[in-house]
């Protein structure tokens, strides 16, 4: 794989390492980082290159599905604090269902299973309980959006870590 960044040094896309390799050799981009194995005698696969152009995407947006709220809250429930890494967590409607709350990414957050069944049908100030950090619209995140869980070193200097 390898990561495309714009010509404003930004990651916008991860593409296989082949497609890398011919924008490179086309001319349309530069290699900034190589992987250690050459397929070749004479050239390596890009890990990171640079677009030549300027290339302005619209981020893909992240669609607020269980496995992406879990991220954004690090699997730790949003009323108690319990960190639960496996995955025995529920999701909880800030403002219920019942009463039209949307499955949006500011009314959805991490519950465990004791703290959901506590808060019930109710608002967190009906059931006496506060959020312990509001949810939020996570920033767009390429490995994210492209699903790569690990990456290679060579990336880390052009992706920002929380």
């Amino acid at each position: 794989m390898t990561l495309t960044l714009d010509a404003a040094w930004q990651p916008i896309s991860i593409i296989p390492a082949d497609r890398g390799f011919s924008m490179v050799y086309a001319g349309r981009a530069q290699a900034v980082e190589n992987y250690s194995a050459m397929p070749c005698a004479l050239f390596y696969y890009p890990s990171v290159i640079v677009c030549k152009n300027y290339i302005r995407r619209r981020p893909i947006p992240l669609s607020p599905t269980r496995a992406n709220i879990y991220w954004r809250d690090n699997l730790t429930c949003q009323y108690c604090g319990k960190t639960d890494y496996q995955r025995k967590m529920t999701l909880d409607h800030v403002v219920p269902k019942s009463r039209g709350g949307p499955k949006t990414w500011l009314n959805l957050v991490t519950c465990c299973q004791s703290c959901n069944q506590r808060k019930g049908d109710k608002t967190p100030s009906e059931a006496s309980m506060e959020l312990l950090r509001m949810p939020f619209v996570p920033r767009y995140d390429v490995t994210r959006a492209f699903r790569i869980d690990k990456t290679p070193e060579s990336w880390d200097k052009f992706l920002e870590k929380k």
